[in-house]
């Protein structure tokens, strides 16, 4: 005799066993850790360490101190229920990071990608060739030949922002210095990567700037993103299939207008740039019979063509990636020096002495600003912009060090906790530039000191990062001395919910003009 169940019954006995079944997925998930023998905080099944991370934030220095202090150098928490490995044992990085890196060549796991237009074709989530070519096609724009003919553009910006310190010096009022810097560093993306001026530093409504401030709106209450944190397999082809992007399509189609423009103007005009779009254009090759002129570029002797995508989705990644990094760290390095007067009265000696009988910083002042590039690094270690980003994906089976670390697991560097681990670092939260001289540079691990991560997939663009800092920061203190003021945040405190480190109630700072606080 048959048994059968009506259609309605066998459809509440599946809704019923779906639930059940996707808690013993992820419970086999949260068992990762034990089979490596790697110790772990206890964790909730789907959900991981979650709800943890975001009730003490993305910006958890001392939090993360007392897990590796707990736990050790090598730990696992999980995200959802995706492991991931934290890793501070600076050896293990090494291999990690250089050594094996043809097996940690992903920086996050597949299914944690999506495949859409412009997240899925940045450099950041490429791997295997299409990484490698695209890599190869930009890194050009960052040889110190390229570098060297930005610096006009770089002091063309650098003056404008020394005339904004200077409107608020010479009526005594506070300023936001990450305003400022933003302000700054956008012009400096938009002409040294796009040839394009703005001037958003006096014309913040531009269109540019309104587009390109859509990256960072990463709002922690979408539902979709509790989604494809916790379901990410289940979320990814739903995702794909309706062509959902955390970028706005709407500011994705302003860059692309931007492109195509600007390679208009300049084929009709037949100027040749040496900027980043120009680079990536070059490398492009269209389909269309408008585009059969283009030029390609030739890599390691073959003919790689990238498409509109790729050009587009990387120009859109160069102005995430630089905009705000190097803001902060500017914003940071000013509310040291403004906290640290006998640090700033050496920075501004040796402004004074490299600017000698010149108006622009050139080249050859930017080599003699070595104490600002001290305080530069020591900011850094102190707010590294990169610290809640800064993966690899383990692509195989392997072992490191003697672990064995199946293929699929994230390995997550805790920058956080390598800047301010007092065994390191002595004396962590305390500004001290001179941790960055020469000899003592010789005496650390390289491991020691990661906002620009490590290895082949290490930030492409940290030259010109430090070369845009150095140049602004050198043009204010040319003329002006900056200062705390009553609303000047000590300690600061730093937003929960941003992927880098914002402070909560901007870094508000004075500026006086020096021939006044000289005298």
């Amino acid at each position: 005799m048959e048994l059968e169940l009506p259609g309605c019954s066998l459809t509440w006995i599946l809704a019923a066993l779906l639930p059940i079944l996707i808690y013993l997925y992820h419970i086999r998930q949260l068992s990762v850790f034990k089979k490596m023998g790697v110790p772990a905080p206890r964790q909730w099944p789907i959900v991981g360490d979650f709800f943890g991370q975001m009730k003490r934030g993305l910006w958890a220095p001392d939090y993360q101190v007392e897990m590796m202090r707990q736990y050790g150098k090598v730990y696992g928490v999980y995200s959802g229920s995706s492991p991931i490995l934290i890793v501070s044992d600076p050896e293990m990085l090494r291999e990690i990071f250089i050594k094996q890196f043809h097996n940690f060549s992903r920086r996050n796991a597949e299914f944690m990608t999506l495949n859409t237009i412009p997240s899925g074709r940045y450099l950041i989530n490429l791997s295997g060739e299409d990484w490698k070519n695209i890599r190869t096609t930009i890194t050009p724009a960052f040889s110190t030949g390229k570098l060297k003919q930005m610096v006009g553009q770089l002091n063309r910006c650098a003056n404008i922002l020394a005339d904004t310190v200077g409107g608020f010096a010479n009526t005594d009022k506070p300023f936001k210095a990450r305003e400022l810097t933003g302000g700054f560093t956008m012009d400096a993306i938009a002409s040294t990567a796009f040839g394009t001026e703005i001037d958003s530093q006096r014309n913040p409504e531009d269109p540019f700037v309104i587009h390109g401030r859509q990256g960072f709106k990463f709002d922690f209450r979408n539902p979709i993103l509790w989604l494809w944190i916790f379901f990410p397999k289940i979320m990814r082809p739903i995702l794909e299939a309706t062509d959902w992007d955390f970028f706005p399509r709407k500011s994705y189609r302003f860059f692309e207008n931007v492109f195509d423009q600007l390679m208009d103007m300049r084929q009709q005009g037949g100027i040749e740039r040496v900027d980043f779009m120009q680079l990536m254009a070059n490398a492009h090759k269209e389909k269309d019979e408008e585009d059969e002129g283009m030029e390609e570029v030739k890599v390691h002797g073959q003919r790689k063509a990238l498409t509109k995508a790729d050009v587009v989705s990387n120009g859109i990644l160069f102005f995430l990636a630089g905009y705000d990094t190097t803001a902060s760290t500017m914003a940071y390095t000013m509310y040291n020096l403004a906290l640290n007067q006998e640090a700033q009265d050496t920075v501004i000696q040796e402004v004074d002495n490299a600017m000698e009988g010149k108006d622009d910083v050139d080249h050859e002042a930017v080599g003699q600003l070595t104490y600002l590039e001290m305080c530069i690094m020591e900011t850094l270690r102190l707010y590294p912009p990169g610290a809640n980003v800064m993966t690899r994906c383990s692509v195989e089976d392997t072992v490191v060090k003697g672990l064995s670390i199946p293929k699929g697991v994230t390995i997550l560097t805790p920058v956080q906790a390598i800047h301010y681990d007092p065994e390191r670092w002595p004396e962590p939260k305390k500004f001290i530039p001179e941790r960055f001289t020469k000899e003592e540079r010789e005496k650390r691990n390289p491991f020691d000191w990661l906002p620009f991560g490590a290895g082949p997939r290490s930030c492409i663009g940290m030259r010109l990062a430090l070369l845009e800092a150095k140049i602004g920061l050198a043009k204010v203190f040319m003329k002006y001395r900056i200062l705390p003021c009553q609303e000047t945040q000590i300690p600061l405190k730093m937003k929960k919910h941003d992927v880098f480190p914002t402070a909560e109630d901007g870094v508000m700072l004075k500026a006086t003009p020096r021939n006044q606080s000289e005298n």
